[in-house]
């Protein structure tokens, strides 16, 4: 795998973790739980880094052997930790890449 295909599967994985909060989002709504989770300190400020690890260990996915950091010697927690985390962080660069895209790479 490329340079540009790792990229664009952490890209993907960002547009993932957005569709995944808003469905999340709207099924706590519906149940009337939306509203007292975002009002937690610790796990309101950080609801997007919580479904990212979730989204993580729920797919067991590494998406960082590209780079040669393979996360087979952390236990299994740090592990979908450090991929959710990255896949947080690539929000930004998501949401780059699509505005790009939007303006027909203009430049």
């Amino acid at each position: 795998m490329g340079f540009w295909a790792a990229f664009g599967q952490l890209v993907l994985l960002a547009i993932l973790l957005g569709a995944v909060t808003t469905v999340i989002d709207s099924v706590l709504g519906v149940v009337g739980l939306g509203a007292m989770i975002k009002k937690i300190p610790v796990v309101g400020s950080n609801w997007t880094l919580i479904i990212a690890i979730l989204m993580m260990a729920v797919l067991d996915f590494s998406p960082l052997t590209y780079w040669g950091i393979t996360l087979d010697g952390w236990s299994g927690w740090m592990g979908y930790v450090g991929s959710g985390a990255i896949i947080y962080g690539m929000v930004p660069m998501k949401d780059a890449v699509i505005s790009m895209i939007s303006k027909g790479f203009r430049m």
